[in-house]
């Protein structure tokens, strides 16, 4: 769906990132998706804790991007500059703004991974020079770390 090439010619100038729409792999992830009929602010904790895990085995940088409205989940790690960085549009504004202004501020000069379901938010931050993936592949590859980390804790 992205584009490949480029990365390693952008890394040299940071580290590399990735930045989640939040709210598209909350409804896009059926687990998440159930937790959020019942406790919205449950879903996007859980959709952190599950992105804290991917971003503390990784080599990425994770931005988690939500619209400004709503209940936020705990804070406190989004204050430690080693963790997932959570932002919420401010308001007047969107999510999928936010992500397409940080892919196109950014991406030029850094590697930046954008996951969203929504095309549009996609299709504008490829343009930008950003990689794009969907919530599918980002749902794969966190369950990739947490099988993982798993087997590193049975170790």
């Amino acid at each position: 769906m992205g584009r490949m090439g480029g990365m390693a010619d952008r890394s040299e100038h940071g580290p590399a990132y990735l930045v989640v729409d939040g709210h598209s792999m909350v409804f896009s992830w059926s687990d998440l998706n159930a937790l959020h009929r019942r406790s919205p602010a449950a879903a996007r904790s859980e959709l952190l804790r599950r992105l804290t895990t991917l971003h503390d085995l990784g080599p990425e940088r994770i931005v988690l991007v939500f619209d400004g409205s709503g209940e936020r989940p705990d804070a406190t790690a989004a204050r430690d500059p080693e963790s997932v960085q959570v932002f919420y549009s401010s308001a007047g504004s969107t999510a999928d703004l936010l992500i397409e202004r940080l892919a196109a501020k950014y991406a030029a000069s850094r590697p930046i991974t954008v996951a969203s379901r929504d095309r549009a938010v996609l299709d504008t931050c490829s343009a930008a020079g950003a990689d794009a993936i969907s919530a599918e592949a980002l749902l794969e590859r966190v369950e990739r770390a947490e099988a993982d980390l798993a087997a590193r804790l049975r170790r």
